[in-house]
């Protein structure tokens, strides 16, 4: 029994921060400099954190498999990298960097094949 509510515990941690990706992203673009700060910071995490799973999502959602994994390996760094360097940049609110499609990391899960 304690190991289940150790195991339950350390998952809603663990998904926690997911639970504000979404104002994150809504944030990011606000005119309100504090609020754009932490939005971008957590979008950011969130994207770096999640990167990998493009390696998983684009095989699943492209209809040719192999280009699915090629573009998987792609977004998945570019992905994370974008992630970390809006995570840096978090300062500087109305700097745009350049990030994978969809931005928001909880999107990814939503979105269909690009082209």
């Amino acid at each position: 029994m304690k190991k289940v509510l150790v195991l339950l515990v350390a998952m809603l941690i663990a998904f926690a921060p997911l639970s504000f990706a979404n104002w994150a992203c809504e944030s990011a673009g606000s005119d309100i400099y504090l609020k754009a700060a932490g939005g971008k910071l957590l979008r950011g995490i969130g994207n770096a954190a999640l990167g990998w799973t493009e390696l998983i999502r684009q095989p699943m959602i492209q209809e040719n498999k192999w280009e699915g994994v090629s573009r998987g390996v792609g977004h998945a760094i570019l992905r994370t990298l974008s992630g970390a360097v809006e995570a840096v940049t978090c300062l500087v609110p109305k700097a745009n960097i350049p990030a994978v499609e969809p931005v928001c990391p909880t999107d990814m899960f939503k979105a269909k094949a690009t082209v």
